[in-house]
């Protein structure tokens, strides 16, 4: 994902701007391709935090692994409400936590936006 999207913006005219005012082709690629670049990445990511947290559950309950996904399956299963309901406010409180630094390095990769 990280080639396709570099290569989109190399000829855009900002980038050119920056290549014919002097600026080296290192800071030309870190501070104009790569900072508009990772921007969809960083979204990405953003959106598979949950994707991630419930491919726990089918993993470990598939290898026998100890963890949250086995715990909620068993609690599940036993009708443990206490522990399933720890382990929901868990993953969204995890959830919330992760999109919100997720958000914040949007700011930091983009100066454009701003956080009001």
């Amino acid at each position: 994902m990280i080639p396709a999207n570099v290569m989109e913006p190399m000829n855009e005219d900002y980038v050119q701007t920056a290549r014919a005012k002097g600026a080296s082709e290192s800071r030309v690629t870190k501070t104009h391709i790569l900072r508009n670049a990772l921007l969809p990445i960083v979204t990405i990511l953003g959106m598979d935090i949950g994707i991630l947290l419930g491919g726990a559950i089918f993993t470990e309950s598939a290898f026998g692994l100890p963890g949250l996904g086995k715990t909620a399956v068993s609690a599940l299963d036993g009708f443990d409400l206490p522990t399933m309901q720890g382990i929901v406010v868990f993953s969204t409180v995890a959830i919330i936590a992760l999109n919100l630094i997720v958000d914040l390095r949007y700011a930091w990769i983009d100066p454009r936006i701003r956080l009001t």
